[in-house]
């Protein structure tokens, strides 16, 4: 089975290395640098809540990360283990990570990526988009991926855990990240540090991460806690206003269409550097893997009888991801709704690469939005129901329909609504993606946008015998990010007449 490592350049507790220091002010170029994991994969989903980092001083990262250091951020020795035997190049001929006939981003290379075109500050899915440095806990300088997302703040960057949050070599727990500075359409190739940094750099207050991610166990690659916000210092104007946001799409995962960005490699690596924003096209599935019995707690073992991975991830293998990729936004095609950050992938050099992402589920995602953005308003999902003005015939048909609506900052997928009815009718027919018995119907919006209501109608069949007023039930389900529950049902009563 090909190893899987977490596309970041990081200092990871497992690797054979001295015991670093406490994080310190020097972009070194000896830093250590993600690895594969040496074992099976590691899955905990034991907390819910969400730990922040102590407050840092943003203008220090911002006068911190010149252009030097950017340069030198992230420039590793060979801590990447080589590929299996057998997944090298053979008789001088290459082997793709993404073989063609899965390549799906127009000009790709053979990893499936595309060079995003200049100036980025041209289109806002480029602009949105940066490039985050920051000195990791064994002390280097180092870099991620990471986009702006919506938020009441207005000054909000999604990433992910790994970013943010590592255990340094030696050590027996996990120390937050410092200096965080966000560079949105970040250029390595422009030739002035204006054109490098067309929107400045907005140094980093604090951090949240899940309570679930420790940053233990080859850091937790393969957790669907790996996911975290920074909130960046004030200028003039926010940071959301003056580049624009991601609308966050609340999801387990499932199958999308996407477009992945971020800036992969390290200085002085082939076949990136990190200089350049890549792009790349790519269908999504729910992420397969298995977990470590052994290392999960007892209660979340109880009255399991195998060890699939719980929902919350999405792979692809119509794109390979690299190290300095992590933390990288996946958009839904054509509403460009962020369903997912990048979090892992197989090693480089392998011949069928892929790279998986977390959803923004209502556990990681939720549990830090939470406290980064205490004012806003997510999830707030609403059902109205709407019955016929005049009375039903008895032994006729009458429709109803169901509007949902979203509030708030958050947008909703794969979201499920039901509809009950009650003795003396059948359901004959519904719109949509349903699946209906005679008195009840299950019925899965793909997809539900603020201000923008999605209608679900409902054909009922009345008996000949029925009398008393009829009541029609039907329910939408939101997550714990709902302010209010309230307005998640709503009932009808049906009138009748001979």
């Amino acid at each position: 089975m090909p190893k899987t490592l977490v596309i970041v350049v990081a200092t990871l507790a497992w690797l054979s290395l001295a015991p670093a220091p406490p994080a310190v002010h020097t972009v070194t170029h000896s830093g250590t640098h993600s690895g594969t994991h040496p074992g099976p994969p590691v899955q905990s989903q034991a907390h819910s809540g969400a730990a922040s980092s102590p407050l840092m001083r943003p203008g220090h990262a911002v006068r911190y990360w010149t252009p030097a250091r950017q340069a030198a951020a992230a420039n590793p020795p060979e801590t990447v283990a080589a590929p299996r035997r057998g997944t090298a190049d053979v008789a001088g001929t290459r082997r793709h990570s993404v073989p063609a006939s899965k390549r799906l981003t127009p000009g790709s290379d053979a990893n499936g990526y595309a060079r995003v075109r200049r100036p980025y500050t041209r289109a806002a899915d480029s602009r949105i988009t940066g490039r985050l440095f920051f000195v990791n806990s064994g002390g280097q300088g180092d870099s991620c991926s990471a986009s702006v997302v919506r938020s009441a703040a207005h000054t909000l960057v999604v990433t992910a855990a790994h970013c943010v949050y590592s255990v340094p070599a030696g050590a027996a727990a996990g120390r937050w990240h410092q200096r965080f500075a966000f560079v949105p359409a970040y250029d390595g190739r422009a030739d002035t540090v204006g054109e490098r940094e067309p929107y400045g750099r907005w140094g980093g207050r604090r951090a949240w991460k899940p309570d679930g991610y420790t940053g233990l166990t080859g850091g937790d690659w393969n957790s669907v806690h790996d996911i975290a916000l920074i909130e960046v210092g004030p200028r003039k104007r926010t940071l959301q206003a003056t580049v624009g946001a991601f609308t966050p799409m609340r999801s387990q995962g499932g199958r999308h269409t996407v477009v992945t960005r971020g800036y992969p490699g390290v200085p002085g690596r082939q076949p990136y550097d990190g200089r350049d924003q890549l792009w790349c096209l790519g269908r999504t599935r729910p992420a397969t893997g298995m977990v470590l019995g052994a290392t999960l707690p007892a209660a979340l073992l109880a009255g399991r009888s195998g060890t699939a991975l719980p929902p919350g991830r999405l792979e692809t293998h119509n794109c390979h991801l690299h190290k300095g990729h992590s933390g990288g936004p996946w958009l839904i095609r054509g509403t460009r709704d962020l369903v997912g950050v990048l979090s892992a992938g197989k090693e480089d050099g392998y011949a069928a690469g892929n790279a998986v992402a977390n959803a923004l589920n209502a556990e990681g995602y939720g549990a830090i939005v939470r406290q980064a953005d205490p004012s806003g308003v997510y999830d707030a999902l609403s059902i109205t129901l709407k019955r016929p003005r005049k009375p039903v015939k008895r032994g006729a048909t009458a429709t109803v329909t169901a509007t949902v609506r979203l509030r708030g900052l958050m947008a909703a997928a794969h979201v499920p609504v039901t509809l009950t009815l009650p003795p003396g009718t059948t359901l004959t027919a519904t719109s949509g993606g349903c699946v209906h018995e005679p008195a009840k119907a299950a019925c899965t919006i793909p997809a539900v946008h603020p201000r923008r209501p999605v209608r679900v109608t409902a054909t009922i069949a009345v008996a000949r015998n029925v009398r008393a007023p009829l009541r029609v039930v039907a329910h939408v389900a939101s997550s714990a990010l709902d302010p209010s529950q309230a307005d998640n049902t709503s009932a009808v009563r049906l009138r009748t007449r001979p």
